[in-house]
């Protein structure tokens, strides 16, 4: 590389970490040596920065395009944790102990990415012990979002299992060929709940989303199905 692209590419890194959290505070002289460790990579669409469970050498920032960072299920499917966007960084766990990824990513788009070596980021942390608070900070965004994304996952999978039941109650109670069936609850709300294997509180938000979508209506102990095929529409979504 000349030396002018070299300076070009150090300008387009300083500007991209200026704009991630984790740099966004940092003095400029320090965010100057980070620059100086950083591997600005071009990588086209659909290639893998890294799989998981590979070695891991550092954490990457996104410069342009967009990266899926995801974990593959035991049958195969791919399980998106998050894509992240220009001025957003993932891996920093690699940092705080881990040898190996714990997930893979791979770019949606042809993008650049930024790759802040483990090794080097730790001696500016040496230099600069203040960073490390930027580095819990970031991290902490991450967590946050993951609770956000386990909370709602786990209420769209009790929507499919209240769907899932109330449809079975239409077949047992003989109820398939009417065009809005009045399913009879045979047992109260909260063991219906325990049955499911959720709280009566997740039960009872699930009715009031599926009421709000004009799925079913509600009253004491009758629960009227308005929408057959959108009821059967949560069961393809899971």
């Amino acid at each position: 590389m000349s030396s002018s692209s070299h300076r070009l590419s150090d300008v387009m890194v300083k500007q991209t970490l200026r704009k991630t959290p984790m740099f966004a505070d940092i003095a400029p002289d320090s965010l100057d040596r980070f620059v100086e460790g950083c591997e600005l990579q071009s990588v086209t669409k659909g290639n893998y920065l890294f799989h998981e469970g590979e070695p891991a050498h550092g954490f990457y920032i996104v410069h342009a395009g967009a990266i899926n960072v995801h974990r593959v299920t035991e049958d195969g499917k791919e399980q998106v944790i998050r894509v992240f966007y220009p001025g957003e960084c993932f891996g920093e766990v690699v940092l705080v102990g881990d040898q190996s990824y714990p997930a893979s990513a791979k770019t949606t788009e042809n993008s650049q990415v930024i790759l802040v070596r483990t090794d080097y980021f730790r001696q500016q942390i040496h230099r600069d012990p203040d960073i490390a608070l930027s580095i819990l900070a970031s991290m902490s965004l991450h967590l946050k979002y993951l609770v956000e994304t386990v909370e709602a996952l786990k209420l769209r999978q009790a929507e499919s299992r209240i769907a899932q039941w109330l449809l079975k109650q239409v077949d047992e109670q003989g109820l398939s060929e009417q065009p809005t069936p009045a399913i009879q609850l045979p047992l109260a709300k909260h063991l219906l709940a325990s049955q499911l294997g959720i709280t009566s509180e997740t039960l009872s938000r699930v009715f009031a989303r599926l009421k709000t979508e004009a799925l079913i209506e509600v009253e004491g102990k009758s629960i009227q199905v308005l929408n057959l095929n959108g009821l059967r529409d949560y069961l393809l979504k899971a």
